[in-house]
């Protein structure tokens, strides 16, 4: 465990709240007595209270900047080797893309956990994700894709989640002018702050492990799902607002880490829409990245956009398991066979005419016959496929983070391969009764079966307090308490 957060405030798990609470801040001020716990100690809940040793941050600073001059190194020395190396022969493209990659991979090897377990988190994630991004870039991409971009989107699509060409260029033409970037990437910033706020909220609802002693299942499970909504609103609140951030000071316009999975209603839409910087690439490299996509001249701007549609073949299915060609979970085909836009926001691939024009609207969309579905097992292989990948980069994560990986976050996401696949072949399979399963009941087996299975995924961060280290850094940004003190609120159970 880590000396950070670890078993300081173990030793000293206590007592109800209440007892020996500070009143005054480092600067003198009365302070009020934290209105979450107030509230629900009004409310008859108990809370059970705890110190925490300082969040350190300034050794969080000194490892941020490290990250940093680590990333911005490193993408020269990418940009370097695909301009004057690797276009020399396919040799050397495949002896950068292996030297790139274990300097991503072995970044976190070498310089070990900090006990800042946040940064420590992020520095295997990121360097796993451009791992197999170096691929994408030297060897799925087009090299007159590559070279039309400067060095800030080079940085950005080797470390971040920019928003695609084809996209800003399709938006552009239906629009009719093009958007400011560091306006549509400020745009997203108050979808940050909220959350930020909600993150906050669900830190009082995660117990420390001793706490989880006796505690029932279904309690324990229960709380892991607590967990599950915590770290959808980190990886949220970090991931995008670092994104965005990312995006006003280099002006290239970022996608969205998230697109709303708790909105959806079946497992094969949720995962497709869960942390698409990872998921995009994951499926990118196991469905598309078998050849580099054929190039094309480019002589106008609609034939940009056909190169980039070619191009980015897999990129908007993620973790589905078919093609763009075939219809999808959140889209409603009409009696006239032609689909409409997906009411979530997500936008599927827009067909081009010959002539490299859009389809035009009211009446005048050119209709396609319906394509006939491909194999569904070679799909639902690379699909299983794509999930292990992850299970291996989340062991990987947990690694690296909290000191061991015992394989369940590898089982827990093997099984939502196999659940995905499942509920993709009972939709193919038998059509009509699938049409006929109400909303809410997709929606209740939908978290009913992440609800038997979430402890594989959370209990590990449960087990090594990085959450509770969370907690501590919560308590240096809000102003309740001179030191922070860990507190726990019992939502059920004793």
């Amino acid at each position: 465990m880590s000396a950070v957060g670890g078993t300081g405030f173990l030793e000293k798990l206590s007592r109800v709240a209440g007892v020996n609470q500070p009143t005054h801040s480092r600067f003198g001020f009365k302070l009020p007595e934290d209105p979450i716990i107030a509230t629900f100690k009004s409310l008859g809940f108990r809370v059970a209270e705890y110190d925490l040793p300082p969040y350190p941050l300034q050794a969080a600073g000194i490892i941020g900047l490290r990250m940093m001059a680590f990333m911005l190194s490193s993408t020269v020395l990418a940009y370097f080797l695909y301009h004057y190396v690797a276009k020399r022969s396919y040799v050397l493209n495949y002896g950068c893309i292996g030297a790139m990659a274990g300097i991503l991979l072995l970044w976190p090897e070498v310089v070990g956990r900090s006990g800042v377990m946040l940064l420590d988190f992020w520095r295997p994630a990121l360097g796993f994700r451009s791992a197999l991004l170096v691929w994408d870039i030297f060897h799925i991409r087009t090299r007159e894709e590559v070279n039309s971009w400067n060095p800030a989107r080079f940085f950005c699509h080797l470390w971040a989640f920019p928003k695609e060409e084809q996209e800003i260029v399709e938006r552009a033409e239906k629009e009719g002018f093009t958007r400011n970037a560091r306006i549509e990437n400020l745009k997203g910033m108050p979808k940050v702050l909220v959350e930020g706020g909600l993150l906050l909220m669900t830190l009082y609802f995660i117990p420390p492990v001793e706490l989880t002693v006796g505690m029932s299942r279904i309690a324990y499970h229960a709380y892991c799902d607590t967990l599950g909504l915590s770290i959808l609103m980190a990886l949220a609140l970090f991931g995008d607002g670092l994104l965005k951030s990312m995006g006003v000071i280099t002006n290239v316009e970022m996608a969205d880490m998230f697109e709303n999975p708790l909105g959806t209603t079946n497992i094969r839409l949720f995962w497709s829409h869960w942390n698409r910087a990872i998921a995009s690439v994951l499926h990118r490299v196991v469905f598309g990245g078998g050849k580099r996509a054929q190039s094309t001249r480019k002589t106008s701007k609609n034939l940009r956009v056909q190169e980039l549609q070619a191009a980015r073949k897999h990129y908007d299915n993620l973790s589905e398991t078919e093609v763009e060609t075939s219809k999808t979970d959140d889209e409603d085909e009409g009696k006239n066979g032609t689909k409409r836009a997906r009411a979530n926001g997500l936008k599927p691939m827009t067909p081009t005419k010959a002539d490299g024009k859009g389809a035009t609207p009211n009446g005048g969309q050119q209709q396609q016959p319906p394509r006939k579905k491909g194999p569904f097992y070679p799909k639902a292989i690379a699909a299983i496929a794509t999930f292990a990948m992850s299970g291996i980069f989340h062991e990987h994560i947990t690694r690296n983070t909290l000191g061991f990986a015992n394989g369940e976050n590898f089982v827990f996401f093997v099984l939502n391969g196999v659940a995905t696949v499942v509920s993709t072949w009972f939709r193919r399979t038998y059509p009509e009764a699938n049409a006929k399963i109400p909303t809410f009941v997709s929606v209740i087996m939908l978290h009913t079966f992440f609800f038997a299975i979430v402890p594989l995924f959370c209990s590990p961060f449960i087990r090594s307090g990085f959450f509770t280290q969370m907690d501590s850094l919560k308590y240096e940004l809000l102003p309740f308490a001179p030191r922070p003190r860990g507190s726990f609120i019992y939502l059920f159970g004793s």
